[in-house]
């Protein structure tokens, strides 16, 4: 494909840009550089809160708005939201009420940073596969702000069951998502990596047609879906690889990177490989 038909590159960060233990890093820099190069924006769309994809920013070198949050919020590094969605307080209380009663731990994302009561291994743990610190209150009634998600880590064979539970007890109030196998996603109503997307395009003046999006996992399919063009990494859902127009046999940023290279049609160079 000629390298002028992309703009602007949008790709998913856990599993697609980045592997288990951020493998690939190195691959995932040298191909965003090559992009900026050739005059092509690049930016992540990440279910994680902003603070925990900071350093990702930095090491990357990314200074476009990124979408985190799964959607509900849009920033720059070190600069205030330009896009933020959140959950009326009360009713996240609300919520927050029958997931205490579940027993397993729940995480409030207030714009760039990530609160909860739960204290102890389980939050130490959290906050080290996430590599920055959960700030953690005495009450969840202490926590500032609204959140524009509610993150509910549970035991991968109770997920759907719990899921099917929210469901029935708050949609249409709130969107609630299955991210991961052992993770539960309480967003505002109508949020989604593709109206970020779009909001995102539309504020740089990127057409849609001119929009690559990159993806592994069923919440990116929506942003998949929206984008001009759209690919996978190897290692994406069944699902996600049977709805994009180019699937790489390579995982994770070495995915990413021959994706990237299909489009533009240019070989990328990095230094050891």
């Amino acid at each position: 494909m000629n390298e002028c038909n992309v703009r602007l590159i949008v790709c998913d960060l856990d599993g697609t840009l980045t592997g288990p233990a951020d493998r690939g890093l190195e691959v995932a820099k040298h191909t965003l550089d090559f992009c900026r190069r050739k005059g092509i924006r690049v930016t992540v769309a990440t279910g994680r809160a902003f603070a925990a994809a900071e350093r990702y920013l930095v090491y990357l070198g990314i200074d476009e708005p990124i979408i985190t949050n799964g959607g509900a919020l849009i920033a720059r590094l070190g600069q205030s939201p330009i896009y933020e969605k959140t959950i009326e307080r009360d009713l996240a209380q609300g919520i927050a009420l029958q997931l205490k009663a579940l027993g397993y731990p729940f995480f409030f994302v207030v714009q760039k940073h990530m609160y909860t009561h739960v204290k102890g291994r389980q939050t130490e743990e959290y906050s080290r596969a996430l590599g920055y610190d959960i700030k953690t209150v005495d009450s969840i009634r202490e926590i500032p702000g609204e959140p524009t998600q509610i993150v509910l880590r549970v035991p991968d064979e109770q997920c759907d069951s719990i899921l099917r539970s929210l469901h029935a007890r708050w949609l249409p109030k709130v969107t609630v998502i299955k991210s991961l196998p052992h993770l539960i996603e309480i967003q505002p109503p109508g949020v989604s990596k593709a109206k970020a997307v779009e909001f995102l395009a539309d504020s740089m003046k990127v057409e849609r047609e001119h929009v690559l999006a990159i993806g592994d996992g069923l919440n990116d399919l929506d942003m998949l879906m929206w984008s001009g063009m759209r690919a996978a990494v190897g290692n994406a859902h069944e699902i996600v690889k049977r709805n994009v127009s180019y699937v790489s046999q390579m995982p994770y940023s070495e995915g990413v990177r021959d994706i990237v290279e299909e489009f533009a049609g240019a070989r990328i160079q990095v230094p050891g490989t």
